[in-house]
Formats: structure tokens, C-alpha cells, sequence
């Protein structure tokens, strides 16, 4: 049983604050591709509320109807087909709410309407919270998709896995689910959670409590036997302690490490006298080392004074000489530039001069080349003019047309007044009368002698008052009456367009289609008089011309010819160019030639100077060096110092040598070590001393508690403990195991269930995972996808692959819910928006075949997607 949508209409819903309608709706597939914010998704809103939500109810999502800004009432009215029998829906949200369904069994309103609505589509009732609950909707909740709702595979909800799931257990003929079952289960699942959880499995009860009681006596058995060991273990550390503290005793009377440590206390002092001869040494070395320096650096400065002086002196008397040779070339090429500047400027003058008169006599050519110009101009207006005079007749005779339409039905007209005479002439009644009837009269008229033909009722008056009503056939008064409506309408025509006859109209035809073509052949002639002229600046057309001869008249005077010929003038410019240019390149010669010598003479005279001030430098160090204490005497002081640090180096050596034979960190680390040790053996007397303390006072604690009869009890209480948690465990597998058969048994039905839905499915994803077989779970939602012997969970797919399975599952649904004859049809919204373009054609061919078999709308933005798509195309 198929469901067809045939219109909605729609008034203050959203964004639809006016009246609206989409009707033109068919069955199979209608495509609704309209731009986004046009109100796609709102349409479908707006069906679901129709049909779904209660017209009194007041929730959120009503609330959500209403235009931003508006506090009005939303309506939403739909006409629709089940099974072929029309129904029509009405309903009105909020303010003064109402329904009424009308359809073969009469017209219904409020709540009445409501449940016939609700038995007529198999949904169920039920509070909608802020958004749609498709759980609520049945099949159709499940088959109209809105927008981002066909992106994952979901199970159907439980409306639909019944009415599936009920015809396919009578399929599999299973007793599952039959009350004899019911009962053993019931039973079974009573005793079952008597010892574990019914979901997860812990334990619980009697179970949970035998293991508590297990772990009790575990933990009350491993505490006795702890202490009971630890008892023990005090017993024994006391020994141990008390033969350790002897030893230690016996140790630190002894004292063995006594002589050594005498020893080393005196190897220490020497050791300190011989660092202390070693730290005077290496003083006077150093100064020994530091005078030696000194001296050596005030030699070392002098000798580099000297070499200083030397350059300094060599560098200035070369820059100097340099200096001298430059001068005279310097001065003749500045001369060489003033002399090609001078020529220069005069090539400059006599160019300009040569450029003047050819200016000149091109300006006049020019003015001359305009006039001709001008003059042709005035001519060809002339002749436009001449032209534009035969245009007015030509016009006229173009406004007289008549166009060819009132030719046609001037032509019909007169046809049809030919037609019904010539009708009336043959088969009319012809009256004649012959003589003189003075006292006839014909419908109050006298009667005149002669013929005519009977096309109506007429009345011929007779002597005495009496009547003769001669009544023609039926098909002749219509003829008479066709005949003239048809006069009638010829007249019209003739009078609206002036005219005396038919001929008279095709001959004003005539003379208008002459005059249109004579018309283009003068607008033709006229434009090839009317040229574009560039050194005019003049536009092409007989306005512009026009335009251009009224601000351009023509002038009286004569042109005037150059006074030289403009060859020679151009030949005598070319030849002044050409003298100026040499005279710029031999100027720009001199001038670069003078600044590479101006350029060269500050480098020899920084040179000159910077070797003068080295000089003086020099001499200043020497003289400053002279005036040095040791420098008059600067050989035999060097020679003094450097046997002093010889002899200071022999004396750190010896000393050194000392140092090292005692190595006062060496001895102190020793000493220490042995300090170290005897307080480490106290420390040890002192802790081992405690620790025998502690122990004498456990064991006389804990030697009166009795903890070996305790630890007897409690090996009893566990293996007691232990025995009753085996027999119960035995009995609450039995149990799991009897829970888990029948579990079995429901699942192999189950799959027989799912097994039918597997199959139609198969065929549809088939077509777009080729191999892939879609497996379902125990609420026929599909889980997994397998392909080559491998399960594919489905949230584990691609974001495109999840959403075409979502609308092939739905499509598999659909056909089952069909064949069981409920009102199917489906609703996608802006569906595929992941899919390739292979996948894309493939799932387009798979709504097309769903579409011969149930109605289906395709709302949608992607207008390349699916232009080529045949189907119903509906506007918004």
C-alpha cells in the first residue's frame, strides 16, 4: 500500500510567514532542487508536524514553528493518497489549535482525528520533546530522512521491528517467543539472579555471598598466620641481634685502627710545610716571569716604532710625487670639457631651430589636409540631406501596413461570409411572388413584388387581419445568424483599420513591404555616406556628420603652401640631430674624462697626509719610549732579568718535587675514612641495642595471645567456606548454563529473522560494494559489512559509504513494510552529500527503481548532482 503526497500547504511555519503551496506532487520520483534558506528542510518539518505532533500540544519544537519575531498560529494543510483513496488534512498549532481529516469515511476533527490519523499511518502517540522522535513515527519516521539523519546506519525503531520481526518469526515458523517460553525463562531468569546480575553478569545474592564469606576466611587465615609468623621471626631476629651487639662490643675496645691513624696525623703536618714552601716559590717565579715580560715588551715596541717610522717616511714622498704628475693632466681635461661644452650648446641651438621650421610646416600641411577634409564633409551632408527628403513619404507609406494577422482574419472573415452565403443560396426555401399584393405586408412591411430567400421566421400580413408565418428549416436560421455574425466581423475589421475592402487591404500591404525595403535600401546609402573619419574625430552616422557640419562651416580662405618643402626640412632636422648627437657624446667624453681625474688626486692626497701623521705617531712612540726608566741601560737589564727567572724556575721545581711527596689530600681522605668507621660501628652498637629493646617487647606481648589456637580456627572456617562456595558455584553455572542455552536458541531464531532482511538488502549493497554482504544484529540494524571472509563494523566505514548503507537499508525496509501493505513512501533531504561520482550514479539508478514502486521526494541544493535525474520537477 503506497502513500502519495499530492500538496502542501503552508502559512506562518518558519520562514513561510505568507500563504504557500507545493502542489504538482506524483508518484515515483519527484525532485525538488532549489538553492539553500529556501525552506527544503522546512517543508519536510512541516509534513512530520502535520502528521505526527498533536495539534493541542504546546512543547519546544512547536514553539520552534513560529517566524522569528511572530507570535502567530502555524498551519500546515496536506492533501495525500493510502492506497489509493483520497484523504485531506488540516492543522493549526497554538493559538485556537485545530485539526480535521477528511477521506472516504467522512470528515473528523480534534482528537477523533488525531487517532484516525493514527491508525490510518501506524504511528504511535506520544510526548515529542524538543526535536522529532522518529521512534514514534513508524515506518515513516524511519523513511523520511532529514537533513544529516542519513549520515550513519541506524536500527529501525521498535513501531517497525514488529511489524517486520512479526511476519518474518511466522516465515521462520518459530516457537520463539510463545508463552510456554516465556514461562521457562521467566522461571530460569528469577533463579538466575538469585547469583549474578541480569546485564552484566557479576555476581550477586547467595553467590556474591558465599565469595565474601571465601574471602573473609582467607583473609582472617593469612592475618593469623602472619603473626603467628612473625612471632617466630621476632624469636630469631633477638638472637641475631644479641650476638651482633657482642661483636661490636669487642670491636670498639679493641680499637685496631688506633697506630695507623697516629701516623697519618704526622705525615699530614709535614705535608702542610711542604705546600707552604711551594705556594713562596711560585710567587717569586711569577716575579721573575712578570719583569721579563715587561722588558721584553718595551724592546719588542721600540723596534716596531722604528719600522713604522721607515714606512711612513717611504709612503709620503711616493704620494707626493704622484700629486705632481696628476696636476698637469687634471688641467687639460678641463679645458678639453669647457671646449666640448661650447660646441655642445651650439649644436643644441641650430636643432632646435631645424625642429621650429619643420614644426611649423607640418602644423600647415596639417590645417590644409583638415580643410580638404571638412570640405568633403559638407559634401557628403549635402548629399544625406538630398536622401533624408525622399525618407518622409517612404515613412508614411510604412505606417499605413496592415499587419499580416488582420490580413489573416480579414481573410477568414471573408471566407466565412462566402462559405454560409453560398450555404444560404443553395439550400434555402426561395420565395417569389408576382403581381401586385398592395394589402400584403411581409413582418409588417408592405411586401414588394420579387424574390428572396427564407432564412428565418417571417410573417406575411393577409387581407382580414389574418397571418402566413413561413418558418425556414432549423440548419438554415444558423446559417442566416453564422452568416451574419461573420458580415459582422469583416465590417469591424474594415472600420478599426480604414480600409473599403480585402483587396484594398492587401494592396496597403503591398505598398508597405515596397516602402520598408526602398527604407533600408536609402538607410544603406545613407551610411555609406556617413563614414567614420579619424583626423576629424568624427563618428560614424548622419547625426554626427549632421552635427559636425554645424560646428565645423566651411572657410573662405585659401590654404596656404609651406614655405620650404617638408622633405627638406625633415632631411636638414635629421642632419642638426645627428651633429648634436656626436657633440653630447664627445661633451660627455671631456666630462668623464675630467671627473676620473678630479677623482684620482683625493686618494693621493689622504695617502700623503694619513704617511705624514704615521710619522709623527712614530716619533711620538720613540720618544715616549726613550723617556722609559730601564731603557737607557735596555740590554744588560734584559740579560739580569732573564737569568733572575731561570734561577726562580729551578727553585719552583725543586719545590714541586716536595709538595709531591706528600699528598696532603691523599692523607686527610684516610684519616677520615677511618673516623668515618669507628662511628659508623657506635652508630650500629646504639641501633642494635634499640632493636633488642623492641623484640624483648613483642615476644612478651605476643607470647600470651594464643595465636596458634587462632590460626587452627581459621584453616577450619576456610575450608568450610571453600566447600560451600563450590557447591554454589556449581548450581549457578547449572543455571548460567540452562540461561544461556535458551539464549542460543532465541539468537539462531533471531538470525532465521534477520536472514529475509539480509537477503533484500543484499541486493542493494551489491550494487555499490560489489562482494559485500550486509549482516544485521538482533535489532535488524545493520552492524557490519563483510567482504573476502572479513566483518567491517559500520561505524568503522567511510563517512560516504555509512550514508548510502543508511538509505539502502531503509530502502530494503520499505519494500518489506510494502508488501505487507502498509503506507509506505520516502522522503530524502539533501541526501549523498559524500558520495563519489560512480557511487553517486549508482545510488541515483537505485532511487530511480524504488521510485516505480512507492512515491518518492528528493529535496535537494546540488543542482549539477542530480540535473540529469529524470522525474517530477517541482518549484518551491
Amino acid at each position: 500500500m503506497s502513500l502519495l503526497i499530492r500538496r502542501i500547504a503552508l502559512e506562518n511555519f518558519r520562514k513561510f510567514r505568507g500563504p504557500h503551496e507545493i502542489a504538482g506532487l506524483t508518484g515515483g520520483l519527484n525532485i525538488v532542487i532549489e538553492p539553500n534558506e529556501t525552506g527544503k528542510s522546512t517543508l519536510l518539518e512541516a509534513v512530520r508536524a502535520a502528521l505526527f505532533l498533536k495539534h493541542g500540544s504546546k512543547t519546544r519544537l512547536i514553539g520552534s514553528f513560529q517566524p522569528t519575531g511572530d507570535n502567530v498560529a502555524p498551519q500546515v494543510a496536506l492533501d495525500f493518497e493510502v492506497d489509493g483513496a483520497a484523504w485531506s488534512l488540516t492543522k493549526k498549532f497554538l493559538k485556537s489549535p485545530s485539526v480535521e481529516l477528511s477521506g472516504p469515511t467522512g470528515r473528523q476533527q480534534g482528537d477523533a482525528a488525531e487517532q484516525a490519523l493514527q491508525a490510518l499511518l501506524g504511528f504511535e502517540a506520544g510526548q515529542q520533546g524538543a526535536t522529532f522522535d522518529k521512534a514514534l513515527h513508524g515506518a515513516l519516521g524511519m523513511l523520511w530522512v532529514a537533513q544529516m539523519d542519513g549520515l550513519c546506519v541506524e536500527a529501525p525503531g521498535g513501531t517497525v521491528r514488529d511489524l517486520i520481526g512479526a511476519t518474518l518469526e511466522g516465515e521462520a515458523g518459530s516457537l520463539i517467543g510463545s508463552a510456554a517460553f516465556e514461562r521457562v525463562r521467566a522461571r530460569i531468569e528469577g533463579q538466575y539472579v538469585t547469583y549474578f546480575t541480569a546485564r552484566s553478569g557479576a555476581p550477586t545474592a547467595r553467590l556474591l555471598a558465599a565469595q565474601k564469606r571465601v574471602g573473609t576466611a582467607v583473609d582472617t587465615l593469612a592475618e593469623a598466620e602472619r603473626r603467628e609468623e612473625a612471632l617466630e621471626a621476632a624469636f630469631a631476629d633477638l638472637d641475631t641481634a644479641r650476638r651482633a651487639l657482642t661483636a661490636l662490643r669487642r670491636e670498639l675496645d679493641d680499637d685496631p685502627d688506633a697506630p695507623e691513624r697516629a701516623d697519618l696525623i704526622a705525615r699530614l703536618e709535614t705535608a702542610r710545610g711542604a705546600a707552604q714552601q711551594l705556594a713562596t716559590r711560585k710567587a717569586e717565579a711569577a716575579a721573575a716571569s712578570s719583569r721579563l715580560g715587561g722588558l721584553e715588551d718595551l724592546a719588542t715596541r721600540h723596534a716596531g716604532a722604528l719600522d713604522r717610522q721607515a714606512a711612513a717616511q717611504t709612503r709620503r714622498e711616493t704620494a707626493s710625487g704622484k700629486r705632481a704628475m696628476l696636476a698637469a693632466g687634471l688641467d687639460a681635461a678641463r679645458a678639453k670639457a669647457t671646449q666640448a661644452r661650447s660646441a655642445l650648446d651650439t649644436a643644441l641651438a641650430a636643432r632646435e631651430t631645424a625642429r621650429t621650421a619643420l614644426a611649423e610646416a607640418r602644423a600647415q600641411d596639417t590645417a590644409n589636409r583638415r580643410r580638404e577634409r571638412v570640405t568633403a564633409a559638407h559634401a557628403r551632408h549635402a548629399h544625406v540631406l538630398a536622401l533624408e527628403a525622399r525618407r518622409a513619404a517612404l515613412d508614411e507609406a510604412v505606417a499605413l501596413a496592415v499587419p499580416a494577422r488582420v490580413l489573416d482574419d480579414l481573410a477568414a472573415a471573408e471566407r466565412e461570409v462566402v462559405r454560409h452565403r453560398t450555404l444560404l443560396e443553395a439550400d434555402g426555401t426561395r420565395i417569389e411572388l408576382i403581381g401586385g399584393a398592395d394589402a400584403l405586408t411581409r413582418d409588417g412591411a408592405p411586401l414588394e413584388p420579387g424574390e428572396w430567400t427564407l432564412t428565418r421566421d417571417t410573417r406575411i400580413g393577409l387581407p382580414g387581419g389574418g397571418e402566413l408565418v413561413l418558418r425556414p428549416s432549423q440548419a438554415l436560421a444558423g446559417a442566416q445568424a453564422a452568416l451574419d455574425a461573420a458580415r459582422a466581423r469583416r465590417a469591424a475589421l474594415l472600420a478599426q483599420w480604414q480600409l473599403e475592402s480585402l483587396a484594398a487591404a492587401q494592396a496597403r500591404a503591398d505598398a508597405a513591404r515596397e516602402a520598408g525595403r526602398a527604407l533600408e535600401t536609402l538607410a544603406a546609402q545613407i551610411a555609406a555616406a556617413t563614414p567614420a573619419d579619424r583626423e576629424l574625430a568624427l563618428a560614424p552616422g548622419a547625426d554626427a556628420l549632421t552635427a559636425f557640419v554645424a560646428a565645423n562651416p566651411l572657410d573662405a580662405d585659401e590654404a596656404q603652401a609651406p614655405a620650404r618643402p617638408l622633405a627638406e626640412l625633415e632631411a636638414e632636422q635629421d642632419r642638426a640631430d645627428a651633429v648634436f648627437v656626436r657633440a653630447e657624446a664627445q661633451a660627455r667624453q671631456a666630462e668623464s674624462d675630467m671627473r676620473d681625474a678630479e677623482k684620482a688626486e683625493p686618494p693621493l692626497a689622504i695617502d700623503e697626509q694619513t704617511a705624514a701623521s704615521d710619522l709623527a705617531r712614530a716619533a711620538e712612540d720613540l720618544a715616549a719610549l726613550a723617556a722609559h726608566a730601564d731603557f737607557a741601560d735596555l740590554a744588560a737589564t734584559l740579560a739580569t732579568a732573564r737569568e733572575g727567572a731561570a734561577t726562580a724556575a729551578v727553585e719552583l721545581d725543586r719545590a714541586q718535587a716536595n709538595a709531591r711527596a706528600f699528598d696532603e689530600a691523599a692523607l686527610a681522605r684516610r684519616i677520615e675514612t677511618l673516623a668515618a668507621r669507628r662511628r659508623a660501628a657506635e652508630d650500629s652498637r646504639n641501633e642494635i641495642t634499640t632493636r633488642i629493646a623492641r623484640l624483648e617487647a613483642q615476644v612478651e606481648s605476643d607470647g600470651g595471645k594464643g595465636l596458634a589456637e587462632h590460626a587452627a580456627l581459621a584453616r577450619e572456617e576456610n575450608d568450610a567456606a571453600r566447600a560451600a562456595l563450590s557447591r554454589i558455584e556449581e548450581e549457578a553455572e547449572t543455571l548460567r548454563l540452562l540461561r544461556d542455552t535458551l539464549a542460543e536458541a532465541q539468537a539462531e531464531t533471531a538470525r532465521s529473522i534477520t536472514g529475509p532482511v539480509a537477503t533484500r538488502a543484499a541486493r542493494y549493497v551489491g550494487r555499490i560494494l560489489p562482494g559485500g554482504e550486509p549482516g544485521f544484529g538482533d535489532d535488524l540494524g545493520l552492524a557490519a559489512i563483510r567482504r573476502a571472509g572479513v566483518d567491517e563494523l559500520c561505524e568503522q566505514l567511510s563517512r560516504g559509504t555509512q550514508e548510502q548503507l543508511a538509505i539502502l537499508t531503509r530502502l530494503a525496509f520499505a519494500d518489506m513494510l510494502l508488501d505487507q501493505g502498509r503506507p509506505v513512501s520516502l522522503i530524502l533531504d539533501d541526501p549523498l552529500v559524500y558520495s563519489d561520482d560512480v557511487r553517486l550514479d549508482a545510488m541515483t539508478d537505485l532511487i530511480l527503481e524504488a521510485s516505480q514502486r512507492m512515491q518518492v521526494i528528493l529535496l535537494t541544493c546540488r543542482e549539477r548532482a542530480f540535473r540529469h535525474v529524470e522525474g517530477n520537477r517541482v518549484r518551491m
